[in-house]
């Protein structure tokens, strides 16, 4: 669908001269991009509408995608996928935080301390399709390690200032965040093995 309307809307473009034909391939993939941003935020908002958790789930959104775009992680194999993921992903969320009982806050707040700091250690997890070299690795590195600290220092006021609600969703995203850098190193390690057979 997205690909369709990408077309559609390029060869519009062209055709009022406003691009070029050599810079078509840029704009299509620019505005399949586009649309699935556009329909990932949707969809995490409506999931975030239809749980009464609006606010967590911007603050939860607004946390992890820095840092996944930093840390790296699993790669679904498509668009599609990449997008069931993260719904079910932010649905899980959801619902483990508002289930969560208050009287576990000092196990969690303790795990997911754990989380960041294996974060660190673990990160960047790139996809093995599209391997970054060592100068990426050393950035995608200095850039996660400034998300945690940002994080965790907002994460200190919060706990300080006892605001639980918010405090345990940036807990839940580095939790969640662990989990992501843990499954995308397994699926790294399987295509490499598949690709020495």
């Amino acid at each position: 669908m997205f690909e369709r309307w990408s077309v559609k809307i390029t060869d519009i473009l062209e055709k009022q001269g406003i691009i070029q034909s050599n810079s078509r391939e840029v704009y299509e993939y620019g505005l399949r991009q586009l649309f699935m941003s556009l329909l990932n935020i949707v969809t995490m908002l409506l999931i975030g509408a239809a749980m009464g958790m609006i606010v967590q789930t911007i603050i939860f959104t607004v946390s992890y995608i820095p840092l996944r775009s930093y840390a790296g992680g699993y790669h679904a194999s498509s668009p599609k996928r990449c997008w069931a993921v993260s719904a079910i992903m932010l649905f899980g969320n959801l619902f483990f935080l508002r289930l969560f009982p208050k009287k576990f806050y000092v196990y969690l707040t303790i795990l997911s301390l754990i989380a960041g700091i294996f974060i660190i250690f673990l990160s960047p997890v790139d996809d093995a399709n599209k391997q970054l070299d060592a100068k990426e690795i050393s950035v995608y590195k200095l850039r996660t390690i400034l998300t945690i600290s940002i994080e965790l220092t907002i994460l200190i006021f919060l706990f300080v200032k006892k605001i639980w609600q918010i405090t345990i969703v940036f807990e839940a995203v580095w939790i969640t965040m662990l989990i992501m850098l843990v499954v995308g190193k397994i699926k790294n390690d399987i295509v490499i093995k598949k690709g020495k057979k």
